[in-house]
């Protein structure tokens, strides 16, 4: 069993990513923030974090920065509505493992989520 945080400030993504995750086997531990985000990987180690980038204290990409000072190799996937921010350098420079844009092919994350996890 692979534990996953995922974080997004919509409860209905929340509940999707941890029924799909959870029905795959997986433990899913969920939060609404960025700052929760962090004060989850400073206690626990996670095999996989997925992040939106809009959320209401810290934007994603904060939450990546942070992420890598504190955890390097913890496999990230962001999942976001701005198809946009796929290009960004950060995430060009190897920060996120995957970009998985909204509304979400669930056949895709599925796949991803597997890829990242094998």
């Amino acid at each position: 069993m692979k534990r996953i945080l995922v974080a997004d400030d919509e409860v209905n993504i929340r509940l999707l990513f941890d029924e799909v995750l959870t029905e795959a086997g997986h433990e899913v531990i969920s939060v609404a923030t960025g700052r929760e985000v962090v004060r989850k990987i400073i206690k626990d180690d996670y095999d996989l974090i997925i992040l939106d980038i809009k959320m209401p204290d810290m934007n994603g990409l904060e939450v990546v920065q942070k992420i890598r000072e504190l955890k390097k190799t913890t496999p990230i996937i962001v999942c976001s509505a701005f198809k946009h921010l796929e290009d960004d350098y950060v995430f060009n420079v190897g920060r996120v493992s995957a970009y998985i844009t909204k509304p979400v092919n669930l056949q895709e994350f599925k796949a991803k989520v597997n890829e990242l996890l094998a």
